[in-house]
């Protein structure tokens, strides 16, 4: 069984980030992204979870996931399976493809993967070909050839769950998400809202896939991942985001993003 390979880099153009990789032993614990995760599986099967269910995406399988959406990532081949993704902001994308929507808009994909085989061969090339260029121009145009053949995917937002239960739910989101560098306990959380703790954790886990603990983690990560995107050190980086040392943040960070802070930040220098 050959190794794990993973490069990422990312470009001025858009903040995005890209990766190719190819998993064998890796597997993603149930996450999110801040970021559109769109690509293509080149070669194996990757399983996963999305909205609800197990899905396996095979090769030439287009990746869409929307941000915030939990998600995980597991091998389901002997030979793992390998991909090329792209990373995008959503404000970034929504000001670029966009701009009549409201700021808040995000564009929901129903399920993680789609057979698609010409998107899937031109998502190929032009990722390609970003890899490859050192023109800002050029891949700011390989971008944008791109991505309306993405979006070109009906989306609406989620009226899945109730009104009341929505209202909770995001409540809890935002404050994990605004406080992300404090501890909080369930039953501050739960008090907030009104529920009893272990009636929380079931509806947090039905609507968002993933326990209000699992959520922090997540959301830390993400914030990780800012600092390390504007030059903060590792070290700092995981005590100002909650975490209790830096190797708990590495260990969680690799979880969710599939390769150590170390890596991630390398890949900060600007093409």
């Amino acid at each position: 069984m050959s190794k794990d390979f993973v490069k990422f880099w990312r470009i001025p153009e858009g903040d995005c980030e890209l990766l190719s990789a190819h998993f064998n032993s890796q597997t993603f614990g149930r996450h999110s992204h801040d970021r559109y995760a769109i690509g293509v599986i080149s070669g194996g099967v990757e399983r996963m979870y999305y909205r609800g269910r197990h899905t396996l995406g095979g090769t030439g399988s287009v990746v869409t996931i929307t941000p915030g959406e939990i998600h995980d990532g597991l091998p389901a081949h002997d030979q793992g399976w390998q991909y090329r993704m792209l990373y995008l902001d959503p404000q970034w994308l929504g000001r670029t493809l966009m701009p009549e929507q409201a700021s808040d808009y995000i564009h929901l994909f129903h399920t993680a993967f789609r057979q698609m085989p010409a998107l899937a061969r031109t998502f190929l090339h032009h990722h390609q070909a970003i890899e490859a260029s050192q023109c800002g121009l050029e891949r700011e145009s390989l971008l944008l050839e791109l991505l309306p053949q993405l979006f070109e995917c009906k989306g609406t937002h989620d009226e899945s769950v109730s009104r009341c239960e929505k209202r909770a739910v995001q409540q809890v989101r935002c404050k994990l998400e605004d406080d992300y560098d404090k501890p909080a306990s369930l039953e501050q959380l739960a008090n907030m809202v009104g529920l009893e703790p272990l009636y929380l954790i079931r509806m947090f886990k039905k609507a968002v896939g993933v326990s209000p603990h699992s959520y922090q983690i997540q959301v830390r990560v993400a914030q990780v991942q800012r600092q390390l995107r504007a030059g903060a050190s590792i070290a700092d980086a995981a005590f100002a985001c909650g975490f209790f040392d830096q190797s708990h943040m590495t260990r969680a960070f690799k979880k969710v993003v599939g390769m150590t802070p170390g890596s991630f930040r390398a890949a900060g220098s600007r093409v």
